[in-house]
């Protein structure tokens, strides 16, 4: 395996690049043996997610910090308990995907769209709660782990209402391609109720 330092970097920028997450939140990380790697704080914000290797946290499965010259995330617990509760999980995608975020704001759940996504079944909501909050991470964990038996074969998702979607996955590309092909079906069922709408408006018309 690569350096999982590097792999995080290369990930976070690509997903930043790709309108995938924005410069207010979002983080990644991976478990590598009884390590965690998880991008650190203000990576977005103040780095534009240009983020090096000697950035990303590491710590062991307990969350004592091994290494790293960052901060934690604000949503570091959420990727612990995600480990600590999934064993299958080998990486966490927590990001604010542009077209998901219609779907965050109006807690509203994402089906799938084509026959490529009907692997991740339905995105459902996690009950709600302040963000970088112990209740919000036990929150996501228990709205994941219901699928948790889909892992590895399929990355597993929940949305959280108003702030933005959590991937837990077999790895980063894995994670990757489940948050682009659930960001693309968002923007799939906003264009075909823009075009329902538009055929209810000339069915109208005498």
């Amino acid at each position: 395996m690569s350096d999982p330092r590097q792999d995080l970097c290369d990930l976070a920028l690509h997903v930043y690049e790709r309108r995938l997450t924005d410069a207010a939140g979002g983080n990644f990380s991976v478990r590598h043996g009884d390590r965690i790697y998880c991008t650190p704080k203000f990576a977005g914000a103040r780095h534009w997610w240009r983020i090096r290797p000697e950035m990303i946290i590491v710590t062991d499965l307990d969350g004592e910090r091994l290494g790293g010259d960052g901060e934690f995330s604000r949503e570091w617990l959420m990727h612990l308990r995600i480990y600590q509760r999934l064993p299958a999980a080998e990486a966490v995608v927590h990001a604010h995907a542009e077209n998901v975020m219609t779907f965050a704001s109006m807690a509203r759940p994402i089906p799938p769209t084509s026959e490529q996504t009907e692997r991740w079944g339905t995105v459902e909501l996690c009950d709600p709660y302040p963000s970088h909050t112990v209740e919000l991470a036990e929150s996501v964990v228990a709205a994941l782990e219901p699928r948790a038996h889909r892992l590895p074969q399929y990355a597993i998702a929940t949305l959280i209402p108003h702030h933005g979607i959590t991937i837990a996955s077999a790895d980063l590309l894995q994670g990757f391609e489940a948050l682009e092909g659930i960001d693309q079906s968002c923007r799939i069922l906003a264009a075909r109720a823009a075009f329902e709408a538009a055929e209810a408006l000339r069915a109208l018309r005498p």
